[in-house]
């Protein structure tokens, strides 16, 4: 890992003006490639208003939604789609690469990801046959896809949206390709099967 680019904290927009989120970077790039070791965790922080300062344990303290998803670069600091950088702690809490989920096939197949039987994790052995395992055994891990900045804050907006019991299809256009991929991705990682089903019927709205 490299130190000098990791721990990083960011404020950034979320869209529809629905506040701001609070992410935390760090860089593997060392250890990956300069194209999938740029990892990035997003807070359940959501403030409606601005401040001037925070406080990592205020932001640490609300827990991790999101991550960590690979970034193809690293967050701007300028323009109108621009990070507000606020600090970097030395305070990591990773030092090593997190284990990710990974799919004999392709995820455009099928909306609900639990279909599909060719999961297995990154850290199996490789000395060994590759062992399949059920989706439920790797639902919360990231997979290895890259990531814009913009995406994640699309996903966090997303997340935003559900946890406030509304409905995505209501702020986005689910039939755009774009939009489609990030909310499946979404709802297949980060709620339960039950809750899965529930929100890909968005889709049909």
């Amino acid at each position: 890992m490299i130190t000098a680019n990791s721990g990083k904290i960011y404020r950034f927009k979320l869209e529809h003006n629905l506040g701001f989120g609070f992410a935390e970077v760090y860089d593997f790039t060392d250890e990956l490639s300069m194209f999938d070791g740029r990892l990035v965790y997003v807070y359940n922080k959501n403030d409606k208003e601005e401040k001037a300062s925070y406080k990592l344990s205020e932001i640490r303290q609300t827990g991790l939604a999101l991550g960590p998803i690979r970034l193809f670069k690293f967050p701007g600091t300028r323009g109108i789609y621009a990070w507000k950088f606020f600090f970097q702690t030395d305070d990591f809490f990773i030092t090593s690469v997190p284990m990710t989920k990974e799919l004999h096939g392709l995820h455009i197949k099928d909306n609900n990801w639990a279909n599909f039987k060719t999961w297995y994790k990154s850290n199996r052995d490789f000395k060994r046959p590759l062992a399949y395992v059920t989706y439920e055994e790797v639902r919360s891990l990231e997979t290895r896809i890259i990531n814009s900045s913009l995406g994640v804050v699309k996903e966090f907006t997303m997340k935003t949206i559900l946890d406030k019991k509304e409905k995505v299809s209501d702020y986005y256009d689910l039939s755009e390709p774009g939009n489609k991929n990030i909310f499946v991705y979404l709802i297949n990682t980060y709620y339960p099967l039950g809750k899965t089903k529930q929100y890909l019927k968005q889709l049909l709205s």
